[in-house]
């Protein structure tokens, strides 16, 4: 076997780097001996037991072989990272194959709806996935969400938990085709928040004043449930889509508001920490977009 003259020079430097930084007496051939057991386990993989993944991963794979995929990242910045080990998808119909370095954000979930929906767990593969095929010209946005959807239930994440999370990327997939279909996913959003934000009032009311306007309040809710369900007969063959957003934004536009206010709070604080306790040109930035 022979390398080129390039990967000799990167060789005998990484040799002389774990020499001069941890005193390592390894030799060359030894580090090329390391080097290709690291690529075979990215690339190939190890079985359940011997390294690998204890839990099998569906219809998600290693590179070069039908071993469980794994995820192994490098962060390039605060919510950045880049696949270090390819892997890829195959259904038995359609095939993927997500290479490395490809560039992520995890789950696309805004801070203030981690309580709800982590940015990593059994769900990970499948947002890996969804990111690259946002690329992927054979297949359309909204293909993409619905594969995302269909593969976390493949590798074990519960039903109403993808599907909520499906009807999330699908609104921000309606957003982004701009037009009509844009004012309808914004609409919907702030009719059914204010919707929800009213009813909340309204429980609370109901509590403080008897059994007869809670269960008062507690029917408008059903109601509202209900009329959703009726009324997302204007996203056409979307409904499922509609109805789903416009029931999570009822049982959840409260807890989120209060988690906003939580954390607008906290970071003020951050912020008048940062001002009064750290010098100017050693203070770290305190930035809204992590909300």
């Amino acid at each position: 076997m022979t390398i080129t003259e390039e990967s000799a020079a990167l060789l005998h430097e990484l040799w002389e780097g774990m020499r001069d930084q941890h005193g390592e007496d390894r030799t060359e051939a030894q580090l090329v001996d390391d080097a290709i057991r690291r690529v075979h386990r990215g690339f190939f993989g190890r079985p359940p037991g011997g390294g690998g993944p204890d839990q099998p991963t569906g219809p998600f794979f290693k590179w070069a072989s039908g071993r469980s995929a794994e995820v192994l990242l490098r962060q390039v910045d605060a919510t950045t990272f880049r696949l270090s080990q390819p892997f890829r998808y195959d259904d038995g119909r359609r095939r993927f194959n997500v290479p490395e370095d490809d560039v992520t954000d995890l789950a696309s979930v805004p801070r203030f709806l981690t309580w709800l929906v982590p940015r990593y767990g059994r769900h990970t593969l499948a947002a890996l996935l969804h990111d690259h095929l946002q690329d992927d010209d054979r297949v359309s946005s909204e293909e993409a969400d619905l594969l995302f959807r269909d593969s976390m239930g493949e590798i074990g994440v519960p039903l109403a938990r993808r599907w909520l999370m499906w009807a999330a990327v699908g609104l921000r997939t309606e957003k982004n085709r701009g037009g009509w279909r844009m004012v309808r996913a914004v609409a919907w959003v702030v009719l059914f928040a204010a919707a929800a934000l009213a009813l909340s009032v309204g429980l609370v009311a109901g509590a403080l004043s008897g059994w007869g306007p809670l269960l008062t309040a507690v029917g408008a809710v059903a109601g509202v449930v209900v009329g959703a369900l009726v009324v997302s007969v204007v996203w056409g063959r979307l409904w499922a889509l509609g109805s789903l957003t416009a029931v999570g934004l009822v049982f959840f536009s409260l807890p989120v508001l209060l988690v906003l206010i939580a954390l607008g709070g906290y970071l003020a604080l951050e912020w008048a920490v940062e001002r009064v306790a750290v010098r100017s040109p050693h203070r770290n930035p305190v930035l809204a977009r992590n909300l």
